[in-house]
């Protein structure tokens, strides 16, 4: 079995470390808060923005780390201060102990790309992020290509979930957007965000070649206008149109995540039908 750490045991990192710690693998979970990861994980309560918490917390021999942040902040300082500042100290104190894991995952995401004419993305498309957000988690993601480990990056589009509705919230209070030119959406369930690395884990462990980059996204973009009226119809009443004032903001593209695909994976929610029935379900309707 494999010794892994997860950093960042959040809604994403959480659930994978205790995925991993139920097939025996000794798993580490390190957060900023002192709250136990869950059965199996050994706690580790530090900061990735502040190096002294770090020291001498990251554990020797490491197989795998998983690197699943998210920054409190929507904002510059935020993204650069828990993305980029945060993954270099991980990395250089991996450095320091002349680790050497057989592979490092940095969760990214989509973000990376700013496309906005509704074709198609797939990792050989060039990321050339326009807004803050991307610039940062791009900078992270180059600073783990130099960082001379065995790495893989994932970027995972918009993730929803338990906890993630406010597509459904905007959906709830009338939320409309014109059906053409259609404004294209990605996205992806928090269970196959988790699914995605442990499997990427397993195909490692496995001895299977891993790339450096992959796109986490369900196999079915949508329009956003199908997306809102699908919800609508599967709630009854909600609350009369009105339109979106970000929804020209948004970013009009359609992800490929094929390269995930032929790997093997598959998707638990591959529509967003399947994965907001479950969502709706549990929240009464």
């Amino acid at each position: 079995m494999a010794r892994i750490l997860v950093v960042g045991s959040g809604d994403v990192g959480g659930n994978l470390a205790r995925n991993l710690a139920a097939k025996q693998h000794e798993v580490f979970g390190l957060r900023r808060s002192k709250k136990p990861v869950g059965d199996g994980v050994k706690t580790i309560s530090a900061d990735v923005a502040d190096m002294e918490t770090l020291i001498g917390q990251i554990p020797e021999n490491l197989d795998y780390v998983v690197y699943s942040v998210a920054s409190p902040d929507f904002s510059e300082e935020g993204y650069e201060t828990f993305y980029v500042q945060g993954l270099t100290h991980i990395l250089a104190l991996l450095t320091q102990q002349h680790a050497k894991p057989k592979r490092v995952f940095f969760v990214s995401s989509t973000s990376v790309y700013p496309h906005h004419d509704g074709g198609w993305i797939d990792e050989s498309v060039e990321a050339e992020p326009t807004a803050f957000a991307g610039k940062k988690m791009l900078q992270a993601e180059v600073k783990l290509h130099e960082s001379g480990f065995p790495n893989t990056v994932v970027r995972f589009s918009g993730i929803y979930g338990p906890g993630r509705t406010r597509l459904i919230s905007q959906a709830l209070h009338g939320s409309h957007c014109d059906p053409e030119p259609p404004l294209w959406t990605n996205r992806i369930h928090r269970d196959d965000c988790v699914g995605v690395l442990e499997f990427l884990i397993d195909k490692a462990e496995a001895g299977d070649a891993l790339d450096e980059m992959y796109i986490g996204s369900d196999p079915a973009p949508a329009p956003l206008f199908d997306v809102l009226e699908w919800i609508k119809d599967r709630v009854g009443e909600v609350d009369p149109d009105h339109d979106i004032p970000e929804a020209a903001r948004r970013g009009n593209k359609r992800l490929s995540s094929k390269r995930l695909q032929d790997l093997g994976y598959v998707f638990k929610y591959p529509t967003y039908e399947d994965g907001y029935e479950v969502i709706l379900t549990d929240m009464g309707y």
